[in-house]
């Protein structure tokens, strides 16, 4: 993944996780390893110590943004 599509692909994963908690979460995504620039990152991880239900809304919205983001990038 570029950079500008890991940029987007974390905005978009915050973007959706803030709609389907309703923003009650305070955890959000962030790049992984802890502090990664987007050209360094290796992934995406959780902020703070999330629950396990916010965990799992977490896992199936990363899912969900990852094959959109798969998908429009082999259109290209």
């Amino acid at each position: 993944m570029s950079k500008s599509t890991k940029k987007r692909y974390l905005k978009a994963l915050n973007r959706q996780l803030k709609k389907e908690t309703a923003g009650t979460s305070e955890s959000v995504f962030v790049f992984y390893p802890l502090g990664a620039k987007p050209k360094n990152a290796t992934g995406v991880t959780a902020s703070g110590h999330p629950d396990a239900q916010v965990l799992a809304v977490m896992d199936a919205i990363q899912a969900r943004v990852f094959a959109k983001v798969e998908n429009s990038s082999k259109l290209k």
